[in-house]
């Protein structure tokens, strides 16, 4: 069996209100190591060199670090607040940079926090890479820009050796993320952990963020785990194993197997719609000749970038066709993540992971990794029958540098 979390540094947004902390794999996959390494990832030093040439470098106690540059430089009042997270765990890293910040864009909107993100998240996998160079197998992504890190290592549960991975999508300045090699994607530099675990042919549980999405959310009144595997494309079989899982544990939770079909030109059907829509804002900007009717429109284009973007910046069109929204390679894995109903978002507006949501994404997986243990043969059956044939890195862009 497998795990794989991420975090996307700066993927707060999608379309249609979508909004995420997406964090959440990351910050699950992060707690598991560190249950198994015990060492501490406390952020024992931000250095932050302010200027337009300005950095970023986050250090743990345990010697992890993690450097990032915002691509519009870095203010004195800016490395004031990344200063106040000294001493703070670094596995949650979206809700860390919320709390100095207040929130984050993408889509090089507000940079900073997401080059601190960035910073920490890597400061923290490459704590365990760095104590545990025998154990812990590293990475970093490849794709053009791409700042991330990728670790990943086999734990016991119970007996079963598991193998768990987690993955940084981020960018060397703070615009992504880029997340073509999010989830169990089998591409470019990630290859070479999933291949020493056998991620390539294992059953996996892939764990996303905290979200409010009008779809998921609107008819719910309190928070609940959503699982999400596509009967044909995904592995029904370990989303059986998560719901099974939060069942015994009386957790709410829900399943949609309706949501995730692959769906040939999708995302490049989204992309030339947002550009479209895009350029209509630039027509009206251009036809404004009053002060108001200019600020009107520059708004609108403001919250189409910052909000609509990530809904197709994050994955190249070809590659979304194969793993889909949250990159799960065909016939290996369900999703799952916790959704927020529609009166936290009215209150709090952006998700945010909290010290008491994670031991509850820790309980549910070590539970769904039990219950999965007699399902492997069927899962292992449908994944052979569905699996992918092809080289995805044909569909990505790939740096060789």
């Amino acid at each position: 069996m497998a795990i794989a979390g991420h975090a996307g540094s700066g993927h707060c947004h999608s379309h249609s209100q979508y909004l995420q902390d997406d964090s959440g794999g990351l910050a699950a996959v992060l707690a598991l190591f560190q249950e198994a390494a015990n060492i501490s990832l406390t952020i024992k030093e931000i250095q932050v060199t302010p200027g337009i040439a300005g950095s970023i470098r986050v250090e743990t106690m345990s010697g992890g670090v993690g450097v990032c540059a915002p691509r519009r430089g870095i203010t004195l009042q800016e490395a004031r607040l990344a200063k106040g997270l000294e001493g703070r765990d670094a596995i949650r890293t979206q809700a860390l940079v919320m709390e100095a910040f207040g929130r984050v864009y993408g889509q090089g909107v507000h940079e900073t926090p997401v080059a601190l993100q960035t910073a920490i998240a890597n400061a923290a996998m490459d704590s365990f890479c760095k104590n545990f160079p025998e154990q812990f197998i590293g990475a970093e992504e490849n794709t053009p820009h791409g700042h991330g890190r990728i670790a990943g290592t086999v734990l016991d549960f119970d007996g079963a050796p598991v193998s768990v991975l987690a993955t940084v999508n981020g960018t060397d300045n703070g615009t992504g993320p880029v997340e073509d090699l999010e989830g169990n994607v089998f591409g470019g530099s990630k290859k070479i952990p999933m291949r020493a675990l056998g991620m390539d042919t294992l059953p996996t549980i892939v764990i996303e963020g905290k979200v409010y999405s009008p779809g998921f959310s609107d008819s719910a009144e309190a928070p609940y785990f959503l699982v999400r595997a596509d009967p044909r494309d995904d592995n029904p079989v370990v989303g059986n194993a998560l719901i099974l899982a939060g069942k015994a544990l009386g957790y709410p939770i829900r399943l949609r197997d309706d949501v995730l079909r692959r769906i040939p030109g999708a995302l490049e059907k989204s992309t030339r719609a947002l550009g479209d829509a895009i350029i209509a804002g630039g027509t009206e900007l251009k036809q404004a000749r009053f002060s108001h009717e200019k600020v009107a429109a520059l708004a609108k284009l403001a919250a189409l970038i910052s909000e609509d973007g990530a809904g197709i910046s994050f994955m190249s069109d070809r590659l979304h066709e194969i793993v889909g929204g949250v990159g799960l390679m065909p016939g290996t894995a369900a999703v799952l993540s916790l959704i927020v109903p529609k009166a936290y978002r009215d209150r709090y507006v952006f998700p945010a992971l909290t010290e008491d949501d994670l031991p509850r994404y820790v309980n549910i997986i070590k539970t769904a990794v039990r219950e999965l243990r007699p399902l492997l043969p069927e899962a292992e059956a449908h994944l052979k029958a569905h699996a992918w044939q092809g080289d995805l890195d044909s569909l990505l862009s790939i740096s060789n540098t």
